[in-house]
């Protein structure tokens, strides 16, 4: 059986024509010339907004207060003291934050008529410090309750760290909540037809795949109590 001619040979790609290589041409020639445009615009606006903050008549004060060396030698060791300080806040706020959490979304997710005074506080509390800001839980946390006599005096980043993770358990709580809701419900039931218990199959079916599905939300709630460590420690301990 004979093949058609050219079958099997491999076929040359046909040269551009002299139309396409012009397109080509004038496409890295305007590339180029934005390019350019881009970076000269750029140095301009950047020099302008120097020469017009340096004539400025408080730039001699406002140099010294901000872009001093010394001043920045001088502030480092606090500043690495503060760095660590917030470290350990955020290691301690997102253990008591994570089992805090997760406990207040289980409770809120258990169906037995007998857990409705669980479930009713457990929905009470996360819409209450979901409305509340940090720094209302941070004083009534730091002054309320070294204020009632009932505890020993603690360090204020202590406090702090409780305020910490009142609030913002009520947000993951939530979020994780969400999550086990989006578990589909032939999991649980398969999981219980396996003979699996109700804590078993939260603890190896559901809360797992809830956590894959929720871990997107769960870094942007993680990412903001970060952020505001330094100004709820600060309003503690500098008012303490």
């Amino acid at each position: 059986m004979s093949l058609p001619a050219g079958a099997g040979s491999p076929v040359a790609a046909s040269a551009p024509s002299q139309v396409e290589l012009e397109r080509r041409l004038y496409r890295r020639q305007r590339g180029r010339r934005s390019l350019v445009v881009s970076v000269v615009s750029t140095l301009v606006v950047v020099a302008v907004v120097y020469f017009g903050v340096v004539n400025t008549p408080g730039w001699a004060a406002v140099q010294q207060s901000f872009f001093d060396p010394q001043t920045a030698i001088d502030s480092f060791p606090d500043i690495l003291l503060g760095l660590w300080l917030n470290i350990r806040i955020l290691f301690f706020s997102a253990i008591g934050v994570a089992v805090f959490g997760t406990l207040l979304a289980v409770v809120r997710g258990l169906r037995s008529p007998v857990f409705f005074p669980l479930r009713m506080l457990a929905t009470g509390y996360t819409d209450l410090f979901r409305g509340l800001p940090l720094i209302i839980v941070l004083y009534l946390v730091g002054y309320g309750i070294p204020g009632l006599g009932v505890f020993p005096r603690l360090p204020a980043e202590v406090w702090g760290t409780i305020a910490i993770i009142l609030t913002y358990s009520s947000y993951i709580a939530e979020v994780l909540r969400a999550g086990m809701e989006a578990v589909h419900p032939s999991q649980r039931l398969a999981a219980r037809s396996l003979g699996l218990s109700h804590a078993k199959t939260l603890r190896l079916v559901v809360l797992p795949q809830a956590i894959r599905k929720v871990t997107p939300a769960l870094g942007g709630d993680v990412a903001d109590p970060v952020a505001q460590q330094t100004e709820a420690r600060q309003d503690v301990a500098g008012r303490g």
